[in-house]
């Protein structure tokens, strides 16, 4: 029977384990199958992992018995199959078996060796008591008067020699605190590294899964039997390297997958693919239902000021501050040889080259999957009500088959590292725009200019309210720049409230620059050492007795 057969069967004999028990003794033999991790197939989130190796099946009916495999495998995901014509597969039963210890191997060492450092560490601590109480000991009798009536007394012959003693070992026992002391701050990180390990690899399981499945065999075969699951807390991502040539005004694009992977199990010399493919819990094309309108009635005082006590702690909810994870080290494996590629028009798998090994650490690793080169224009772009200052990007076509999902996007120019940014999704013809950082040889200063703010008209009864900036662009290049200023303008949203460019202001290139109202895009050559002006003069009129809100796009 094949894969799919036997996750067919699942269903219908998972569930009644009662029954399958009743008949298990009717089997000749159980047959345990030592099955080794042989490939994983990666999702952006989960994994599904593939066992597989040689059985020798004897003739008849017996049971195939698949023991220590993860506690968290989904039963519905679990595929049994057996490459043999001569065996037929029947029921499968998963079971989870209660561990006496944690089924995680590298969590078992780490937890065992914590226990040791902590007795160690009780060692030194009851030294250092042993210590101290020989200090309090040889305190108290320096303290005792000679020839006192109730305690010991020293004679006057022997008090030298007394006193050399006590002196010796009051330094012996001060020198032991102060070494134990040190033994344990020691200690202390051991344990403490020890603890970040375990946090790495642990899954806190002390269950194992184990699936036990029905084979009847025409003849005795050797068959290689796998079996596949889906296991959480795996998963993996884009990272990508844009590397851009200022004198070329070529950019390579090399684009990396980072998996990262805390299932409890290690994956050692494995096939690694790592798949686009995004799997639902429910695929079903959504159903449209019908709307029906009606009016609130108007809110009670008391309910605007529960409304507004509630926005207020829901913004300070928000602001609170968020704890920074970790940074954990990057380990690049497998060289610069890219994975294999295989596309359709909905998913792309991506095979890593060779055999690797994941371990259970939940630490990152990079697999090169692609590297590409693009033709680049650059252009400065500069938004003055932002930051004073110009920033270079490379603008491309990208001509390519695949596309490119969204990740992190780590920046180079001419071999330097400039910093990250978050590259966003793009399909194939789209045009690309990626930053390189701030461009120091193109000076921007902004200027405001006078402007006018009065009241007007005693009966129109209006307030006037200008706005004149002057932005001075200059080139330091040693050639022409195409550069690019952007900046805004308000949008009225009510009929009283008007808003006018002012005589002289510079007429925009574009306005209302990608589709958003109010956007103004002022696009030049920037010619060597020539300092290019561009003046943003507009007026807002609003009636006298109102007040002015204004609100950003993205506000609620």
């Amino acid at each position: 029977m094949q894969a799919s057969q036997a996750g067919r069967r699942l269903g219908l004999i998972a569930a009644p384990v009662a029954l399958f028990c009743c008949t298990a003794g009717a089997l000749a033999a159980d047959i345990p199958a030592n099955l080794g991790i042989d490939r994983v197939t990666v999702y952006r989130t989960g994994a599904v992992v593939t066992r597989a190796g040689q059985v020798e099946i004897p003739a008849g009916t017996n049971r195939l018995v698949v023991r220590g495999l993860p506690a968290s495998i989904e039963a519905k995901s679990l595929r049994v199959s057996v490459a043999s014509a001569a065996v037929t597969l029947g029921g499968v039963e998963m079971a989870r078996i209660n561990e006496g210890k944690f089924t995680s191997e590298a969590e078992r060492e780490l937890r065992r060796r914590i226990e040791e450092t902590n007795d160690q560490r009780q060692v030194v601590q009851d030294e250092v008591a042993t210590a101290q109480m020989q200090l309090k000991l040889l305190e108290s009798l320096a303290a005792n008067p000679a020839g006192s009536p109730t305690k010991a007394s020293v004679d006057g012959s022997n008090l030298g020699a007394v006193l050399t003693t006590m002196s010796a070992s009051a330094a012996t026992a001060r020198r032991r605190v102060r070494e134990s002391t040190q033994q344990m701050r020691t200690i202390d990180r051991t344990i403490e590294k020890l603890k970040a390990d375990l946090a790495n690899v642990s899954t806190a399981s002390r269950q194992s899964t184990e699936v036990r499945t029905s084979v009847e065999a025409s003849a005795a075969t050797l068959a290689i039997v796998s079996i596949s699951y889906l296991v959480a807390d795996a998963g993996w991502e884009w990272i990508y390297e844009a590397r851009l040539d200022t004198k070329a005004k070529r950019i390579t694009l090399e684009r990396q997958g980072q998996v990262l992977q805390g299932t409890g199990e290690d994956w050692k010399d494995v096939e690694v693919t790592l798949t686009t493919a995004q799997p639902s819990g429910d695929v079903a094309t959504p159903e449209v239902g019908s709307i029906f309108l009606t009016l609130e009635e108007p809110p009670s005082p008391r309910d605007a000021i529960m409304a507004k006590s509630s926005l207020g702690m829901a913004a300070a909810r928000a602001a609170a501050p968020q704890v920074l994870q970790e940074a954990q080290e990057v380990v690049v494996t497998g060289g610069r040889r890219n994975a294999t590629e295989s596309a359709t028009d909905f998913l792309v798998d991506y095979r890593v080259p060779g055999r690797t090994t994941l371990l259970a650490d939940r630490g990152p690793r990079l697999y090169p999957i692609a590297e590409d080169a693009f033709d680049v224009t650059m252009l400065a772009r500069i938004v003055p009500s932002a930051r004073h200052e110009a920033h270079l990007e490379a603008a491309f076509k990208y001509n390519r088959d695949v596309p490119i999902e969204s990740g992190s996007l780590q920046l180079y120019r001419d071999g330097a590292f400039v910093g990250e940014a978050a590259n966003k999704a793009f399909l194939p013809g789209a045009e690309v725009r990626m930053p390189f950082g701030v461009d120091e040889r193109i000076r921007v200063a902004v200027h405001d200019e006078k402007s006018e703010s009065a009241q007007r008209g005693v009966i129109s009864r209006q307030t006037l309210r200008e706005t004149r900036q002057r932005f001075d662009i200059t080139n330091f290049h040693p050639a022409a720049v195409v550069v690019e200023v952007i900046d805004r303008v308000p949008v009225s949203k009510h009929s009283d409230v008007r808003i006018e460019m002012l005589k002289g202001a510079t007429e925009p290139t574009t306005r209302d620059f990608e589709g958003k109202a109010g956007v103004l895009l002022w696009k030049f050559n920037a010619e060597p050492q020539q300092a290019v002006s561009i003046r943003h003069y507009f007026s807002v009129q609003y009636p006298r007795d109102r007040q002015l809100e204004s609100s950003n796009e993205n506000d609620d």
